[in-house]
């Protein structure tokens, strides 16, 4: 009796395992594609929406470190990329989609505004000091804009 149970079992399991081919199997009929229009969602729109309103424009993506001196003047509009201080040394590194003269431009004007005094440049690097401090500016051109590195 139990030979024939384990026998009963086994073509039962042969049996459910097997490829099915016939009416309901994959192998029936190919699936039929249907082209659908664009929903009724498409022609919606955000013009009359008293609650929709654009993104104010961001003047500076990221949080920047807080050994910042507060009057070091960041160029924006710029994006955090990043920062640290490696032997000592702390910076700050941003890029901006503004081409190099022009960042170059507004950081030599904003700093002597600021009251820092311009002790030089070499290159892409500029060299300002105020109160006995010294702040290292480096600006690197980038194919989209340009990276700013601020040396403290």
């Amino acid at each position: 009796m139990r030979l024939v149970g384990i026998a009963m079992l086994s073509l039962l399991f042969v049996g459910a395992c097997g490829r099915r081919t016939g009416p309901g199997s994959d192998e029936s009929k190919p699936l039929e594609t249907v082209e659908v229009d664009e929903g009724p969602e498409a022609a919606l729109t955000t013009e009359y929406d008293e609650f929709a309103a654009p993104r104010p424009a961001q003047e500076m993506a990221g949080v920047l470190p807080s050994d910042l001196p507060s009057d070091v003047p960041v160029f924006s509009p710029s994006s955090l990329v990043d920062f640290g201080s490696p032997g000592g040394e702390r910076y700050v590194e941003l890029d901006t989609s503004a081409p190099m003269n022009g960042v170059r431009a507004s950081l030599e004007s904003q700093l002597s505004n600021a009251g820092w005094r311009s002790s030089g440049s070499s290159g892409e690097a500029m060299v300002f000091t105020k109160a006995g401090r010294e702040l290292r500016v480096v600006l690197q051109d980038l194919s989209a804009g340009t990276r700013v590195r601020y040396e403290y």
